[in-house]
């Protein structure tokens, strides 16, 4: 007897620990370049990784028992004498058959030496432990090739790891972070694509961009104090005041109206409880409520600096070509965030105003795009717009700010009194930029401004 001796190396638990090993050595060989570029963090990747190890893992349960059936057999054959396994081997043959080769499995020859008169019982039961374990030996190999090229396949079929997947390969990847920020939203790649094409080729777009990075550069970075703790050692202000923006969450009682419109609408209801699942649903952002979801384990950088605010122009005039160079403007100084630790503020203005707080790319990217397709049409009303930037400004302590102002400035000139908020600004560190569009721009703005880039000059 010697059950137990020889036992099924591949467990299900196991299994699955090679299967996430594989996953993760394969992505990190994939995505190298990426990672050290910083397009892609460590934390995303592995939480891409775990999103999509929850959701196949379980298939592995069916691979891992179909062996089953022949692995009890197994097992029960170890048991038997060598009278009633000789009987378990003809009543087996044919099922050896389909499964072995003859060079493999050579069952005839077993049972004519098992049924020789002159076999003694030791004899026998040594030609019985000699087949058992070359029977061991091809089933636990078969099962080995079975499972792992399972898993392979699993491998193959994440979207980071495969070569026909568009913007998730890696020749993509590595030439732009949105593409990989968009890999968790494909459904809103198809809306920014054309805005990103236009970002990496304007040198306007380019130049700004180095100019907004080379302010950040050598700023002394500060930790917020609130990560690293822990969730209930957070305290939540009993009121929640001064809107500051949009952004994502799943609080009821914040919600922006059209929310409320997909929760009454029964054929969108099943959306919006979706949504209210993974937090993604849009709500007002306050200055008086502590983000107790960005508390993580280690300390998160923060910049002493002002947020990037940006003043775009969603007028009419600004339809077509303009409003394509523009927004793609937007989309490049949003992506700064990541690397500066700064926020941005965004505020489109046209007859009215409507305002976003970029905080975090990750996580506030498909609420941005939604923002970006807000079609533009309407009049202008820039002092409105830079009249709000210096309310905030000056109300959030964001000194050392850096306003991009993005029109084609055709409007009245800026008042005395927003003239003397925008000077004090200014000496207090916060600086002022212009994309410009059009031929006869309003100079009040322009000639406040450090430094300004005219965008109807091919970029």
């Amino acid at each position: 007897m010697h059950i137990g001796k020889r036992t099924r190396n591949i467990r299900l638990k196991a299994l699955k620990a090679i299967y996430l090993a594989e996953l993760r050595q394969r992505c990190s060989k994939h995505l190298q370049e990426a990672l050290h570029k910083r397009i892609v963090f460590p934390a995303e990747l592995e939480d891409a990784i775990w999103q999509y190890y929850r959701k196949t893992s379980p298939s592995l349960q069916e691979f891992y028992s179909r062996y089953t059936p022949e692995w009890e057999m197994f097992y029960d054959a170890e048991s038997l004498s060598p009278g009633d396994f000789l009987l378990f081997l003809k009543r087996m043959l044919p099922a050896f058959r389909k499964r072995y080769a003859l060079t493999e499995l050579d069952v005839p020859y077993y049972i004519g030496k098992l049924e020789q008169p002159a076999s003694t019982d030791a004899g026998r039961k040594n030609l019985q432990e000699f087949f058992l374990n070359k029977w061991h030996r091809l089933l636990t190999a078969k099962e080995y090739d079975y499972q792992y090229h399972h898993i392979a396949s699993l491998c193959n079929s994440f979207a980071l790891l495969k070569a026909s997947t568009g913007m998730k390969t890696e020749t993509n990847l590595i030439s732009s972070r949105i593409r990989w920020l968009l890999y968790n939203h494909p459904e809103l790649y198809r809306k920014v694509m054309h805005y990103e094409k236009t970002m990496e080729q304007n040198r306007h777009i380019h130049e700004l961009v180095r100019v907004l990075g080379k302010r950040s550069q050598g700023e002394k970075k500060r930790f917020d104090p609130l990560s690293g703790a822990q969730k209930e050692q957070l305290v939540r202000h009993a009121t929640q005041s001064d809107i500051e923006g949009i952004t994502l969450g799943n609080d009821l009682n914040h919600l922006l109206p059209i929310e409320y419109c997909y929760f009454a609408e029964e054929t969108l209801r099943p959306v919006f409880m979706q949504r209210y699942t993974e937090k993604r649903l849009q709500m007002f952002d306050s200055r008086s409520q502590e983000d107790r979801s960005a508390a993580q384990p280690g300390k998160r950088e923060v910049s002493g600096q002002g947020p990037f605010v940006i003043c775009l122009d969603t007028s009419g005039s600004m339809e077509g070509k303009r409003e394509q160079l523009a927004k793609s403007a937007v989309l490049a100084i949003a992506r700064l965030t990541e690397s500066t630790h700064r926020k941005c503020y965004i505020i489109n203005f046209s007859e009215e105003t409507e305002h976003l707080l970029v905080k975090d790319l990750y996580t506030d990217l498909p609420v941005l795009v939604e923002f970006l397709n807000h079609s533009f049409g309407g009049g202008t009303s820039m002092e409105q717009a830079v009249d709000e930037a210096v309310r905030m400004i000056n109300s959030n302590g964001w000194h050392r700010s850096d306003v991009v102002m993005i029109s084609d400035f055709e409007m009245p000139p800026i008042s005395e009194t927003l003239m003397k908020q925008i000077l004090g600004l200014k000496r207090k560190e916060t600086a002022f930029y212009a994309l410009v569009f059009g031929t006869r721009p309003e100079m009040d703005y322009l000639n406040l401004c450090d430094r300004c880039w005219n965008m109807d000059i091919p970029g």
